[in-house]
């Protein structure tokens, strides 16, 4: 499209009020926008403050004979986009015609990204507007100086380029030493005491202006906080009780702390200095309290998406939706902190397994109590499997005085008036059957003639696990997994080293350097190490070993949730009669052998 011709309406009312202030400016004046700018990443270099970049700018404008329309400042903004409010009101004035030239004290002040460079110098070409570098002395109004300005875009991109991969690789870093990336963490303060800036400080915290915290290493090590952790350990057990986010927020809005002298505060957020006031708590609050590792010891990294240098200058908010982060929950490396734990690992885990089983589930209100069954899912019902080998899931529901039972899927849809055909057809769908006539629907209503009793069923299964013998050949495997993610790998990876060792002490025996005595004693001492570097030899795996030798106490030691996910992976489906009796358990291998389904 030419440039004469206007794009939009507002186009064409910026063209024309150019083109009245030119011919209303006198021969020679030029009118100038000044723009300066100080990122996040250099904002202590001196000689790019606020300060200095506009005077040494307005000075050399004044030695041209320049007037100075305004000064444009975009304090702590990245140069890689154009989502700059100051920038943008520049290049609204640009438009409107009351600039003829731009003036920046270095090119890297306008952009690190070339791309948006040359779109910004196109677009202001459009208005017959030039842009003047001061100490790189660069003016588009001669090829010069437009060669030198694609040849300092480019590099200035090349620096964001290389900050953003340097500020990946240090955050990396501290997260493998066991160091967190956040400066401020509900929870946790930097236990520098005397000089306190935390929001939960001065006025709040019983230590404020105190001794410096020796733990914390001068600031580098997140120490707990004299109330906010307290405040972390009655969430978590609050929500281990079976309560939701927004209860537990409310529990800790209306919960009093007492203080060592005796005054009484309520439980607040954290907050940021300068930035965001503490304040009440909310679920979301509550919910990055109950997931975050950090509360037990450890220390995340969370992907991060790739540096975003999309743009356009006249229109930034154009290219905002980039594409989605996927699992950005799940950190990319999860490893032990140096700080110190605020509550215990085994009721983060329950705490994790809790919000993975409600997500699953149906959204009820917020203030209905979520209730655990623990034969859904793998509870089926045998009467619907006897007329014709229907898979038809039981249901967990509660009467009005208050007993537990499951229901077939079918008649719970039936008692919920869901009689018309279509929707029949449906249900049946849903639950893994074909469509049905009506007479083996009517016959099927009148064979449930009970529910099958809550009680009755889970002890039945409950008695099928009493038969389970753990054999012995797992030991290694479970206590390996019980002490590392990684499982035998990680035994296997030292056993590996430990046989690599031994073959480097063959090849120094066989080319003479070490005698056969010092080959010897090598030799044994790493056979030693060989033969007892197994999981169940290692001293923390005492615990896993004894109560894998009785898998009745392993069951009865876990909550209904650990023992849910357990019967998932042990069966595919369990047949109840209304009777509340097993008729047909269906196990996946090798369980199946282990409780010798055959007899049942």
């Amino acid at each position: 499209m030419l440039d004469f011709i206007p794009n939009s309406l507002d186009d064409l009312n910026r063209k024309v009020q150019g083109y009245v202030n030119e011919l209303n400016r006198p021969d020679g004046a030029e009118m100038v926008g000044i723009y300066t700018r100080v990122s996040r990443i250099d904002h202590r270099a001196h000689g790019y403050s606020l300060d200095i970049q506009p005077d040494r700018s307005e000075e050399y404008a004044k030695t041209k004979g320049w007037q100075i329309y305004q000064v444009y400042e975009d304090p702590a903004r990245t140069g890689r986009n154009s989502r700059r409010p100051e920038l943008q009101h520049m290049i609204n004035d640009i438009k409107a015609g009351r600039i003829t030239i731009v003036v920046v004290h270095r090119l890297d002040r306008l952009y690190r990204n070339l791309e948006s460079l040359l779109r910004f110098l196109r677009m202001i070409k459009r208005y017959r507007v030039r842009l003047v570098s001061v100490t790189e002395q660069i003016d588009t109004d001669n090829w010069w100086g437009r060669l030198v300005l694609y040849v300092l875009g480019a590099l200035a991109e090349m620096y964001i380029w290389q900050s953003s991969a340097r500020t990946r690789e240090a955050k990396l870093e501290r997260v493998m030493r066991g160091l967190s990336n956040a400066s401020f963490r509900f929870g946790y303060c930097n236990g520098l005491c005397s000089t306190c800036t935390d929001p939960n400080g001065k006025g709040y915290c019983p230590q404020y202006g105190k001794l410096d915290r020796v733990e914390s290493q001068r600031g580098r090590i997140a120490v707990p906080h004299p109330v906010e952790a307290h405040g972390v350990r009655m969430a978590v057990n609050l929500y281990a009780q079976g309560k939701s986010d927004l209860e537990v927020a409310d529990d800790l809005n209306r919960h009093l702390f007492r203080l060592p002298d005796g005054s009484m505060i309520h439980f607040r957020t954290k907050g940021l200095p300068n930035q965001k006031m503490p304040g009440t708590f909310s679920r979301d609050s509550v919910r990055e309290i109950v997931r975050s590792p950090f509360y037990v010891g450890l220390v995340a990294h969370y992907p991060t998406r790739p540096l975003d240098m999309e743009d356009d200058p006249e229109n930034p908010k154009k290219l905002l939706a980039s594409s989605p982060l996927t699992n950005k929950r799940n950190p990319q490396v999860l490893t032990q902190g140096v700080h110190e734990p605020l509550y215990p690992m085994d009721l983060w885990k329950r705490n994790m397994q809790k919000r993975e089983a409600k997500s699953h589930a149906p959204i009820a209100a917020a203030t209905q109590n979520k209730r655990e069954y623990l034969l859904s899912g793998v509870g089926r019902c045998w009467i619907c499997y006897q007329h014709g080998n229907h898979q038809v899931g039981l249901r967990g529901s509660q009467g009005g005085s208050g007993n537990r039972y499951y229901r077939c899927g079918l008649m719970h849809e039936k008692r919920k008036g869901n009689t018309k055909r279509e929707i029949l057809d449906k249900v049946l769908q849903e639950e893994g059957m074909g469509v049905i006539g009506n007479t083996m629907w009517q016959q099927l209503v009148e064979a449930h003639t009970t529910n099958v009793k809550s009680d009755l069923a889970e002890a039945k299964v409950n008695q099928l696990l009493s038969q389970l013998v753990i054999p012995k050949a797992w030991y290694e495997m479970i206590a390996a997994y019980y002490m590392s993610d990684n499982g035998m790998a990680d035994f296997e990876r030292e056993s590996f080293n430990l046989r690599q060792e031994l073959n480097r002490a063959k090849e120094l025996y066989s080319n003479g350097y070490i005698n056969l005595a010092q080959f010897h004693e090598k030799a044994l001492t790493i056979g030693k190490r060989l033969e007892t570097y197994q999981p169940t030899t290692q001293p923390e795996a005492c615990e896993i070993v004894a109560l894998l030798e009785n898998f009745p106490k392993i069951w009865a030691s876990c909550n209904i949730t650990e023992r849910r996910r357990l019967l998932k992976v042990m069966f595919l489906s369990i047949y109840f009669d209304g009777a509340s009796a097993i008729h047909l358990v269906l196990a996946h291998e090798p369980f199946d052998r282990l409780l010798a389904l055959q007899k049942v």
